[in-house]
């Protein structure tokens, strides 16, 4: 999924805490409101790598679901649609990623045919506040890949004009999720101006993509 870079956003922080104001190193890492400080951060570290951990699954299971329809529909405007949806999240996946690196975040690739792993960084007071918040992340993931699993495999024993059905209702759904999921993330982060801008874009992406599926759809009804 996504994962805090060892040697990057944690640590940083901590060697910005700890060198930062003019104090013995010792005293200041010992300090009780520096720590707790430094509990809040890994806390708000852990809970943004899962967020976007979020929107990583998200991408992963769109670009599977228009993998497939590539490969089993006949229709050619399902066809064209798979391939556009395919190409939006791979952009949007693109941008997470170039995002996420400018926050020392490392956004792992999803793969939902395989168990995924993941890992976890930091120190002192922030260490202890990233694990805490990160607690219990490693099931709730399991259980989102699971039910992704579950989607696609559903996806995988239609075919025909059924396939195609099947294929444009779960994109639907899909996209319903996904807009939730951006709408948290405004909510969370509006104070941050970049990532604001992506989840705007990714907004305004799958409010015309969920449009389009609809429209499509219904014309195969």
């Amino acid at each position: 999924m996504a994962r805090m870079n060892r040697g990057g956003g944690i640590a940083a922080l901590a060697a910005a805490l700890m060198f930062g104001p003019m104090m013995g190193g010792d005293a200041l890492a010992n300090d009780k409101e520096t720590h707790e400080e430094g509990k809040r951060i890994g806390a708000a570290a852990a809970e943004r790598q899962k967020y976007v951990g979020k929107l990583a699954l998200f991408d992963a299971k769109q670009i599977e679901m228009g993998n497939i329809a590539l490969e089993r529909t006949q229709n050619p405007e399902v066809r064209q649609f798979a391939q556009q949806l395919v190409d939006d999240r791979k952009q949007h996946l693109s941008d997470l990623r170039s995002w996420a690196d400018s926050k020392s975040i490392e956004v792992s690739s999803v793969d939902l045919a395989s168990p995924s792993t993941q890992g976890t960084g930091g120190s002192g007071g922030m260490q202890e506040g990233y694990d805490q918040e990160m607690k219990g992340t490693d099931k709730h993931l399991d259980k989102a890949i699971k039910e992704a699993r579950k989607d696609l495999d559903k996806l995988r024993t239609k075919n025909g004009a059924a396939f195609d059905k099947a294929f444009m209702s779960q994109v639907v759904e899909s996209d319903k999720q996904g807009r939730e999921i951006v709408k948290d993330g405004m909510d969370k982060y509006k104070n941050d101006a970049t990532f604001s801008a992506l989840l705007s874009k990714t907004r305004q992406s799958l409010t015309a993509n969920e449009g389009a599926a609809k429209a499509l759809e219904k014309s195969l009804r």
